[in-house]
């Protein structure tokens, strides 16, 4: 089987997300129903990707296997962790809603983050951002999805460690309801922070 330019694309997304499902894969591509279980057919019955049912009643994930990664810049995933499960699917959709308000700013994934080491001066603390969205004049803002609060000394570290360094300008934070209060009040005074509810990017847009 012969990859078309759309079959690449396709797999770059899925690996740079390490796995997606449907419904972003629709929404990336605009891809409609049946066209959209065709082309991925394909792509699975040629080895390039694999589809696993994770929880019953979702969404199956789709994600690449050796051959389908050495046609992107990744290597696949590894596992798929449980824990994370939500937390990754949370952030494709946020990112492909920022990247449909900011049409002219590129995507820098959490995996390809970790594979060039891109720490942007806050590495001391082992931390990479979920993403980063880089604008056209260069200026980098980091993404952060947060659907539980982690420990309070250790985001403080985070959020202290984002104003000690150049090259990210804003951290913006996309919170789950409950979050949006505790992590306020650790953000306070810090104008590079920028807290947003995940509800009202997503759900409201839908």
């Amino acid at each position: 089987m012969q990859l078309t330019n759309r079959d690449k694309a396709i797999l770059c997304f899925i690996n740079e997300c390490g796995f997606c499902v449907m419904p972003q894969i629709q929404r990336e591509f605009n891809l409609k129903f049946p066209r959209n279980y065709q082309v991925m057919k394909r792509l699975i019955d040629a080895g390039y990707v694999l589809h696993q049912q994770i929880f019953k009643h979702q969404h199956g994930i789709y994600y690449l296997t050796k051959k389908g990664a050495v046609n992107t810049s990744l290597p696949p995933v590894s596992h798929i962790s449980l824990s994370g499960y939500q937390h990754q699917l949370l952030i494709t959709d946020i990112r492909q809603q920022l990247c449909a308000r900011h049409p002219h700013a590129k995507w820098m994934s959490e995996r390809y983050l970790k594979q060039q080491k891109f720490y942007y001066g806050i590495g001391k603390a082992g931390h990479i951002a979920d993403g980063i969205l880089i604008f056209p004049d260069q200026t980098k803002i980091a993404i952060e999805v947060e659907i539980s609060l982690k420990g309070n000394r250790r985001i403080e570290k985070i959020l202290s460690a984002y104003g000690g360094q150049l090259e990210i300008a804003e951290a913006w934070y996309f919170c789950a309801d409950h979050v949006i209060r505790p992590l306020s009040s650790l953000a306070k005074n810090k104008s590079y922070i920028k807290i947003h509810s995940i509800k009202e990017l997503i759900y409201e847009q839908q």
